[in-house]
């Protein structure tokens, strides 16, 4: 009496399984971190991202130095960068310093603004870490300082725009009332209905613990949108004027901020859609956001590394620059990564989640070879289940 094609349907998947339970994957003896396809992260919402870059801020003694505040603003916009570091390769292919101002057509401000603002990159540089017991030799300062006749400021953006990702930094806020330190995604527009963000917000005029995360925009002329902001006192008393380490994870559904491994806030109201740049920047224009900065103060925001896999767009060329005037682009697709027999497929799955310690990248499961198929992890395999089911539609074949 032959078994029903059910039972035998049944009795393989068991064996599948059990052949994946009994021999476990081990890593490839010749891995590498390179050789990652995907990156899998933790919290409330896991996703894939097929890239991962790491900025080690920590020890770069040899480009470290203050500079001199320039006075005046075409000087200070048209100032050099401030080490050979900012024009490495890892930083310049990726970083862009900024030197725009708020300065509209016909000498006017952008709205809100009660003074001149400008952007310069002489306000990024590495400087010693000047703690009693520090935790880095060196780190990346972001300074903004008043001047008589207006604010220097100092932006730097992402050269290209990415769909989804998840960006991590130890940072911290130190100095004068009056500006405002951000990190966000974002997708101009001219019209503040059409910009897509995805920002947290410190504001040095407030108490150390408050900091503001919206999925812009906020508001329009004639309502704020409750939903979209997350007004919230950091967690395990942490202390923005210390060391610590913030996350964003923009995925499809929601933004989810991170402060030292904890969930602070968490939006799906309009989450941004749409290929998006990275922007982190220090900055006040004395308007009701950031009100006045006393002449002659500074605040910076200071950085000790930074960390992100994501996912890249096909986002044009000649969009990838930031514009104050532009419009919103055609909107990004996934970017496979080249050289797969079958789009979309993590051979090898990865993560920055373990605890080998910061910019280390771990092996969770799979490799990059031909042997490698969607299998029991959901997006990873092996080649002992394949032969498996293999054999058993072979089998199979002779019950039909």
């Amino acid at each position: 009496m032959r078994p029903s094609r059910k039972v035998v349907i049944l009795a393989l998947a068991a064996a599948a399984v059990a052949q994946n339970d009994t021999q476990p994957e081990e890593k490839p003896e010749d891995w590498e971190s390179d050789q990652c396809d995907c990156y899998l992260t933790d919290g409330r919402d896991p996703g894939y991202y097929t890239q991962h870059r790491f900025w080690d801020f920590r020890n770069l003694a040899e480009y470290a130095g203050i500079p001199d505040t320039i006075a005046g603003e075409n000087a200070s916009a048209e100032a050099d960068v401030t080490s050979k570091y900012f024009k490495t390769k890892a930083w310049k292919s990726f970083w862009s310093i900024q030197s725009w101002s708020n300065r509209r057509s016909h000498d006017s401000l952008s709205y809100g603004a009660m003074f001149p603002m400008v952007n310069s990159p002489n306000n990024i540089y590495i400087r010693s870490n000047p703690d009693k017991n520090p935790s880095s030799e060196t780190y990346l300062s972001m300074r903004t300082n008043r001047q008589e006749e207006f604010q220097v400021a100092s932006e730097f953006d992402s050269v290209d725009r990415f769909q989804f990702l998840s960006i991590r930094f130890m940072g911290r806020v130190r100095g004068a009332p009056g500006a405002c330190m951000a990190m966000f995604t974002y997708v101009p527009a001219k019209e503040i209905k059409d910009v897509q963000e995805a920002d947290m917000e410190i504001l040095t005029r407030e108490d150390h613990d408050r900091v503001h995360y919206t999925n812009h925009p906020g508001y329009s002329a004639t309502e704020l949108f409750p939903k979209a902001t997350r007004n919230i006192t950091l967690p395990d008393g942490l202390k923005w004027n210390e060391w610590v380490e913030h996350r964003l994870d923009w995925t499809p559904t929601q933004s989810i901020w991170y402060a030292n491994g904890i969930e602070a806030a968490n939006i799906s109201f309009q989450v941004p859609r749409d290929p998006s740049l990275l922007i982190f920047n220090s900055w006040g224009d004395g308007g009701v956001w950031t009100q006045n900065m006393t002449t002659g103060q500074e605040a910076y925001m200071e950085l000790q590394w930074l960390q992100m896999v994501y996912n890249e767009s096909d986002f044009s060329e000649t969009k990838r620059k930031r514009d104050m005037d532009q419009d919103v682009g055609p909107r990004g697709r996934f970017l496979r990564r080249r050289g797969e027999a079958v789009e979309n497929v993590c051979r090898m799955v990865c993560s920055i989640d373990e605890d080998d310690g910061v910019g280390a990248v771990t092996w969770l499961w799979g490799n990059n070879t031909a042997a490698s198929v969607l299998s029991g992890h959901g997006v990873c395999g092996n080649m002992n289940a394949l032969i498996t089911w293999v054999i058993g539609l072979i089998l199979l074949s002779r019950w039909m």
